[in-house]
């Protein structure tokens, strides 16, 4: 487990509320953090916004290329997956004092409230946001069945 600097304010109402309200911060902290059986993964953030016949979804991976961006749709599930690295080319002649690499993975996979249909979706990716319009899936009308 990562050592975690959690820095104490003075706050007038732990006293009457106790730390309840810091303990339920950081458990929504450790949420966001990457899992520990998928190490080097990082939770990518998002905001999902209903606009009642699609969902809007912003995900923020930064540094990724559209190319290496992997979303898939299945019923109401959305699987989201990036993998990005970039590297610093050394060039003949120089004398190379430091240099640093960038990787990162993003996955996220998320449960909508509805059914959403790929017919109409759009997926647009602009300075380091994922946007998808995900359509939602009409509702199936019910039908009597006649007994004989």
């Amino acid at each position: 487990m990562a050592n975690l600097l959690v820095r104490r304010r003075n706050d007038p109402f732990t006293p009457l509320f106790g730390d309840w309200m810091d303990d339920l911060w950081n458990r929504n902290a450790f949420a966001a953090m990457p899992r520990a059986d998928m190490p080097g993964v990082e939770r990518a953030l998002m905001d999902v916004v209903d606009r009642n016949d699609h969902f809007e979804i912003k995900v923020d991976m930064p540094g990724v290329k559209k190319e290496d961006i992997d979303v898939s749709i299945e019923g109401s599930r959305v699987a989201i997956r990036a993998e990005t690295q970039s590297t610093k080319e050394e060039k003949e002649g120089e004398r190379v004092l430091h240099t640093e690499r960038f990787a990162a993975m993003y996955a996220r996979t998320f449960e909508l409230p509805a059914d959403v249909t790929e017919a109409g979706a759009e997926a647009h990716y602009e300075n380091g946001v994922l946007t998808l319009t995900l359509p939602k899936r009409a509702p199936l009308a019910s039908r009597k069945l006649t007994i004989n």
